[in-house]
């Protein structure tokens, strides 16, 4: 049994009760929830299927399952009683089917079983929509919605329309408002009844005090926020005239008027007196702030600047109550209309789910709620019978969904919860950290919170060094954020005594490098190859591997910096680069290739594929043709005395060839009429471009995008161009790079720390940074899920703005909330190391920093290097140490690169037989054509179809009609007569009467040369085999056809008879334009 501590012990035996752990991080939280599982199935004798285990990952819960199954596993073996035994064995073989699981996929089983409770349809639930179908129907329902707007010409909504852009066309920033609201209203448990409430503090307002509480206290906060920030600074200069120019006795005068006045703003704001505050601050902002004595003291330059700035600030936001109410009183129908749209977007995005069939995971938890709460909580009961034990992982990232449902099925004791505040990153996705907080502090008689503050991650200076950072940084005034004496942990083994070494902090003086060596080079690059540097260094000196480091970077865009570097220096890595995949090299450059094909006279994806490996064209070559291009339309233009326009550059490159564009010609002719899954394939192997040309991250992604492709083709049954258009309107989404390697794979990691929550590594370094960008309130209107809508006040036609108290307060609130985040996005990262703990970042001067750290600084943005700073500085001590650089280092590539061995499921393998494949084995690839006149591809593709379709059957006039509108292809009477001339024809007859295969796929090996692609039609015969290839070329000649196509014929016959070298092989094109069959020898 393990050595619990008195915490951990409690935490798995404290039964009957609702138990909040707040588990700090390392704390053996994951252990500590397995053990209280084996409690209660061993001990309890409670059966695996009566406990409900909630986890945010399916991840976290597959290893939830993993771990508890060897527990069990080890119990077996360790009893000898054969009944403990047998109980044991139906423990095991419950645990696959458990409710151990992602909160997601319980509201699916509820969905699975229950759904007739709503009338939900059955098929739904098996039809989960993946990003980019979900975005193209919230773009269909969004549309919907406007144009009901612009159908009514509402003079409210037209005006909402002005308000939001002073271009009538454009209607995006309102579109992004109504999709944000939606969103936030899926967030909420009954987002009827809070989309309703927004109406609320525009409502019937006559004084500020009518306004919602929540309102007034972030107003009134932001507005005392200012003032400690303001009052800060007068101080700071007073103190300067006392000890650094006290000879300054009439400057000194004017600061202290300022500072006789300040008690004011405090007592009108502690009595919520908004009109006192208002001319209080009026008068102090009216006095003179002398400027400094001396213009080089940069501290009072500083100061001063930042005080006018803070009264300036406040002086053109402090509007009389009577205008602010005036204008809250004014916006009034439009926040209606808002309401009203979007009501119409959620009921139109429903219904188009509804028509599709499909479910998205907003729906997963809603409806799942509903089946909870309708007739009267039948199903809950039923939970609430079944289940003994509710525990819930990560309780600290739920929302109010989430939280409501779990509270559905509880009993008035069985909810075990385990989270940690400190460690709640996720506000965009709508987590909730105030419901830990609010249970936490307010405890019910079935109510008991344990704190576990035992740390087993890390090295003791680790454990101590984020004590004392934490108490400072979260313990501020005016912010809620709290570490609290129960947070304050220690460490937990012996091992973590020893071996250990101060936190460094990494100071590049970048300006003295810069100068000293001449460097033209950014500040990030400087610090990518600083780290990297460090990497090197310490793997030698201390023989480590490349798997026990980390960079964590706040955000993705230095992964390209660390990228560079690493690839420079030869040291293997991992870089996921989540919301890259569209833009991700490979997948942008078969992108690229597929609208070349599909439109080759667009010139930006032509000279991006002959630019790339696909095709052996040099830089150079595209620049000169591209000049001699320009030179030859100028010609002309001066010959013709006006203006000729340049034609594309595959027009000229047809008429002036350079090496590698034939190579693009023969590609796009190979890929004629195919399917998008068939193009991509051949894409692939073009000059071995999957197999020699890609990382393994990018061979990922290429599957992952060959996947994307197959899964469009089975269900749009649409072409290449349709399926750029959906690329098009997706690409912008959230959408992750693949992920190509394990665990265990020696390399550095280089994450975000999102990405590295509730991982540890031996050695971290941390990117720091020395200012954090301040929130953006440049829209008109934001939302809070709390707070509401807060719009500005535009007056028609003028488009004058005010703020508006709402605004003021939500503003006030995002940014506070947001600085919290950051000190707990800071703590996840300062609690990942295991032994080594490094933070980098460029900085002008120390002294800077040596202040203290207050609210005001946090307000400041000073980034998470003047958060440490500040605190270091101002406590100095042996957990913290500053290495300062000043002298460029030397970084030298490793002698050979290193290349960590994946196993990688090859794409493509070379196979020395030929691969059969019937057509009704193949993907349904069905394109709809709607053209009256199709043409070139799309004709192409049209009558392939139908000949594939068509098979055996008889090419009679009624079938062919009746096997089109199957297709979705409409046909002419000259097309139905060219498919039943092919019926005709003697050699086609003949062959239709033996083993018959349709666009046949094959790779073969001749010698070196390896022979790939499609066969249109392949007859096996005892005698021989034929081979047909069908041509919609308008075209008619038949020497023309063979000149054109003889050596694509040519190939086929070349592969057959390496497979068959001692069959006759006879070669055909059919030519639908001419119905004839043409032999090709």
């Amino acid at each position: 049994m393990p050595n619990w501590n008195p915490q951990q012990l409690k935490a798995i035996q404290t039964k009957d009760k609702n138990i909040m752990v707040s588990a700090s991080a390392g704390s053996g939280k994951t252990t500590v929830l397995i053990a209280r599982l084996m409690d209660l199935v061993v001990k309890d004798r409670v059966p695996i299927d009566a406990i409900l285990a909630m986890t945010f990952t399916e991840a976290a819960a597959s290893e939830m399952k993993k771990r508890l199954a060897a527990s069990l596993q080890k119990a077996y073996e360790e009893t000898k009683d054969p009944e403990e035994r047998a109980y044991i064995t139906r423990q095991l073989t419950s645990i696959q089917t458990a409710h151990i699981s992602t909160i997601h996929s319980f509201c699916l089983s509820i969905l699975q079983e229950y759904y007739y409770m709503i009338g939900l349809d059955a098929t739904r639930i098996t039809n989960i929509m993946d990003n980019g179908t979900m975005v193209l129907y919230q773009g269909e329902a969004l549309e919907e919605a406007f144009q009901n707007q612009y159908a009514k010409q509402d003079k409210v909504f037209i005006d909402l329309c002005a308000m939001f852009s002073s271009r009538s066309e454009n209607d995006e920033a309102l579109r992004k408002l109504i999709t944000s609201l939606a969103v936030m209203a899926s967030s909420q448990a009954n987002s009827d009844d809070w989309l309703n409430a927004l109406l609320i503090p525009y409502d019937n307002i006559k004084h500020i005090q009518d306004l919602p509480i929540a309102i007034q206290e972030n107003f009134f906060s932001y507005l005392a926020v200012e003032c400690s920030r303001y009052e800060e600074g007068i101080l700071r200069i007073q103190e300067l005239y006392r000890y650094r120019y006290d000879s300054e006795v009439k400057k000194a005068a004017l600061v202290e008027q300022k500072v006789q006045a300040l008690p004011s703003l405090q007592e009108t704001l502690a009595k919520r007196d908004y009109e006192g505050f208002r001319l209080a601050f009026q008068s102090i902002a009216h006095g003179i702030l002398p400027p400094s004595p001396d213009k080089e003291d940069k501290e009072y330059v500083h100061l001063r600047k930042q005080s006018q700035e803070l009264e300036d600030r406040l002086l053109g936001l402090l509007f009389s109550e009577q205008q602010f109410i005036k204008d809250m009183q004014a916006l009034k129908p439009y926040v209606r209309k808002l309401i009203e749209m979007v009501k119409d977007y959620r009921r139109s995005y429903a219904r188009i789910k509804q028509e599709q069939a499909v479910i998205d995971f907003d729906d997963m938890e809603h409806y799942a709620l509903e089946i909870l709460q309708c007739k009267d909580g039948q199903v809950a009961q039923r939970y609430r019978e079944q289940f003994t034990e509710i525990m819930v992982d990560e309780f600290q990232d739920s929302n109010d969904v989430q939280n409501t449902l779990v509270q559905s099925i509880c009993r008035e004791n069985n909810v075990f919860r385990v989270g940690d505040i400190k460690q709640s990153i996720y506000g965009f996705r709508h987590a909730k950290p105030s419901l830990m907080r609010g249970i936490i502090e307010q405890q019910g008689i079935y109510d008991e919170v344990i704190y576990l503050s035992n740390n087993y991650r890390s090295k003791k200076m680790i454990v101590d060094f984020n004590n004392l950072l934490f108490k400072q940084l979260m313990n501020l005034d005016g912010f809620s954020c709290r570490y609290a004496d129960a947070d304050d942990v220690e460490t937990g083994v012996a091992e973590q005594l020893q071996d250990n070494v101060p936190i460094c902090f990494h100071a590049i003086f970048h300006d003295e490098i810069k100068k000293a060596n001449a460097l033209i080079l950014a500040k990030n690059d400087l610090k990518a190859s600083y780290i990297a540097n460090q990497i090197l260094e310490i793997r030698e000196k201390e023989q480590r591997q490349w798997k026990d480091f980390v960079v964590l970077v706040r955000g993705n865009a230095r992964k390209e910096n660390m990228k560079k570097v690493f690839d420079e220096l030869h040291i293997p890595y991992f870089i996921d680069v989540k919301s890259g995949f569209y833009q991700s090299s490979a997948v942008s450059l078969m992108l690229s290739a597929l609208r070349a094909i599909e439109d080759p006279h667009n010139d930006i994806a032509l000279i991006a594929i002959l630019l790339s490996p696909l095709f052996p064209c040099s830089a150079e070559q595209i620049a000169q043709s591209k000049l001699a291009k320009r030179q030859e339309a100028q010609k002309a233009s001066q010959q013709a005395a006006h203006k000729v326009y340049e034609s594309s550059f595959y027009a000229y490159l047809k008429e002036h060839p350079i090496p590698g564009f034939q190579a693009f010609e023969e590609l796009r002719k190979e890929c004629f009429g195919c399917s998008l899954t068939k193009t991509l394939n051949r894409l692939y192997e073009q000059n071995n471009y999957y197999a020699l040309h890609t990382s393994v991250q990018e061979k990922t992604n290429l599957d992952l995008l060959f996947e994307k492709g197959a899964t469009f083709e089975q269900q749009q049954a649409m072409g290449i161009h349709a399926f750029l258009n959906q690329i098009e309107q997706i690409k912008d989404a959230q959408t992750a790079e693949a992920i190509p390697i394990g665990s265990e794979a020696d390399v550095v990691r280089v994450m975000s720390i999102h990405q590295s929550k509730g991982l540890q590594f031996p050695v971290v370094f941390l990117w720091s940074n020395d200012a954090m960008t301040a929130i953006e309130f440049k829209d008109l209107c934001i939302c809070d899920s709390e707070l509401g809508i807060a719009l500005k006040r535009m007056e028609l036609p003028e488009r004058y703005v005010r703020t508006t108290i709402p605004r003021i307060a939500m503003e006030h609130k995002k940014d506070k909330e947001e600085l919290e985040e950051e000190m707990r996005i800071l703590y996840v990262a300062t609690t990942r190391a295991q032994q080594q703990m490094h933070i980098v970042d460029c900085v002008l001067d120390l002294e800077q920093y040596n202040k203290p750290l207050t609210t005001s600084s946090i307000y400041d943005r000073g980034g998470y290097t003047s958060w440490l700073l500040q605190t270091f500085l101002q406590h100095p001590n042996d957990l913290f140490t500053i290495k300062e650089v000043h002298t460029l280092w030397q970084s030298l590539p490793l002698q050979e690169p290193i290349k960590p061995q994946y196993h990688i499921q090859p794409y493509h393998q070379e196979v020395e037989t030929l691969q059969f494949a019937t057509a009704s084995a193949k993907k349904a690839t069905d394109i709809a054509i709607t053209l009256q006149k199709p043409k070139g591809m799309q004709y192409g593709t049209m009558m392939h179809k139908m000949i594939e379709a068509l098979g055996n059957s008889t090419y009679e006039d009624t079938a062919i009609r009746q096997c089109a509108a199957r297709l979705h292809i409409t046909l002419s009477e000259q097309d139905v007569k060219r498919l039943h001339d092919l019926y005709e024809n003697e050699v086609f007859q003949r062959c239709l009467k033996t083993t018959c295969y349709y666009e046949l796929p094959f790779m073969v090996k001749d010698g070196e040369e390896v022979l790939h692609g499609f066969m249109d039609f392949v007859a096996i015969q005892e005698n021989g085999i034929t081979i047909i290839d069908f041509k919609t070329d308008a075209i008619f000649s038949a020497d023309e056809l063979i000149t054109r196509y003889r050596e694509q014929l040519l190939l086929y016959q070349k592969a057959m008879n390496t497979l068959y070298p001692n069959s006759k092989i006879a070669c055909y094109i059919y030519s639908l334009h001419l119905s004839e069959m043409i032999q090709v020898s």
